[in-house]
């Protein structure tokens, strides 16, 4: 196991492990609820980590996370071709009809 990434929260955390999960990549979440004792412990050994169960898959795991960064840079909105709804750029599916955007 090798650690791959060290979150601001679970949630981002949470995000990162199901990204890497969509790309075929095992991977597990340690210190979920450890951000109570930052201050008595260095911030990133108590803030949510992001491990690799193979250290081989590193490389594929750090394309995801570009991926997963440019997506989160997305500004802006786009319209659905199938409802004309209004969708924020960063959305992969409509919200209002679920069509591919």
């Amino acid at each position: 196991m090798e650690r791959f990434y060290t979150a601001h929260n679970r949630f981002d955390a949470y995000l990162v492990l199901h990204r890497l999960q969509q790309a075929g990549i095992a991977a597990h979440i340690f210190n979920e609820h450890m951000s109570s004792i930052v201050g008595e412990v260095p911030p990133d050994v108590a803030q949510p980590q992001v491990w690799l169960e193979d250290r081989r898959d590193r490389p594929r795991a750090e394309a995801a996370l570009a991926a997963l960064r440019f997506d989160r840079a997305q500004t802006g909105s786009v319209f659905c071709r199938a409802c004309k709804e209004e969708n924020p750029a960063s959305f992969e599916l409509c919200w209002h009809c679920g069509a591919n955007l």
